[in-house]
């Protein structure tokens, strides 16, 4: 448990000296390792999918059981502060009834209160996340997306992504911002993909509305699953994907852009962050130097699935 502190109290370290100091030129062990991230995130349930806020503000999912909103309840959303006198986040708090709906099994068997895939803006004060709330057995539709919003202080009841984001024949999930704080991406199975979940992505209108979401095309999207969007401060993106080539189960893998919804050929981020277990759904710490994902690997674990991270230097250097 000792070293596992360490590892957790080494994390908020290095995110404040990238802000002051960048990149070091001599990796010691803290760069080149992997690192649980420790309690209070890491409990002995499974811990996912994560985003983070300018200010480090991280928000996240959980399937543990002692704070869940109802018993049942697959996962909650969960958000942790961080607390710059400490140098490290508060404790987590379930975000609560209505951001997490209880299960509804009696409206639809569908309606398991199943909230995750959260994405905070960098302002954070807008969510964007997948739940399976308006869950439908006919016709199918396991899941939708959901943003709830930040007024005087309070998140705001959770409203639909509705059409042409949200559709009865997608399931869409893992939704995401890139940097230009107006093109919302995400998973859908919908029709005239390559197979699977392929990524879509769509700009947002002055009205607030949605256009048609455009399909992020053969270099991203394979027969195979993809997933999860996550773009860093040079405009590549990492995304969550299933495709051969990979280490074994789901994989993270990068591209960089060739124009709008336009991207290279895809590279795998290699054994320092995938394994021959699932290793998905990246995110970006502030800072440029930190990169974290969540995964099933049984080193480093507190007994389920949980987040890791790692310095950013072992991610790139695979490009």
């Amino acid at each position: 448990m000792l070293i596992g502190q360490i590892r957790w109290l080494l994390l908020p370290a290095l995110l404040a000296s990238s802000l002051v100091m960048g990149q070091t030129s001599s990796p010691n062990w803290v760069e080149l390792a992997v690192h649980n991230f420790g309690a209070p995130i890491n409990t002995l349930w499974a811990e996912g999918e994560l985003s983070f806020a300018a200010d480090g503000t991280m928000v996240y999912c959980s399937a543990r059981e002692d704070m869940a909103v109802a018993p049942g309840d697959p996962k909650d959303l969960y958000i942790a502060t961080f607390n710059a006198d400490t140098g490290s986040w508060n404790t987590p708090v379930n975000m609560g009834i209505p951001i997490n709906a209880p299960p509804a099994t009696d409206v639809d068997p569908l309606r398991r209160g199943d909230d995750r895939e959260p994405w905070i803006t960098a302002d954070g004060n807008t969510i964007f996340f997948k739940s399976d709330r308006l869950a439908t057995t006919t016709p199918r539709n396991n899941n939708d997306l959901f943003v709830t919003r930040k007024i005087n202080g309070q998140w705001s009841e959770p409203e639909l992504v509705g059409f042409p984001i949200s559709t009865d024949e997608g399931d869409e999930h893992c939704p995401a911002i890139l940097n230009d704080g107006s093109t919302l991406c995400f998973a859908s199975r919908r029709a005239g993909g390559y197979g699977g979940s392929d990524i879509w992505c769509s700009q947002a209108n002055a009205d607030g509305s949605w256009a048609e979401p455009v399909n992020q095309g053969p270099n991203i999207n394979t027969a195979a699953e993809e997933f999860h969007f996550t773009q860093d401060a040079s405009g590549r993106i990492y995304f969550t994907s299933s495709r051969p080539g990979g280490y074994g189960g789901m994989d993270i893998w990068g591209a960089d852009p060739e124009g709008p919804n336009q991207w290279g050929p895809a590279f795998n981020l290699g054994p320092q962050v995938n394994t021959e277990s699932a290793d998905m759904c990246p995110a970006l710490p502030p800072g440029e130097n930190t990169f974290a994902w969540f995964s099933s690997r049984q080193d480093n674990s507190l007994g389920n699935i949980d987040i890791f991270w790692t310095n950013k230097l072992n991610v790139d250097s695979e490009r």
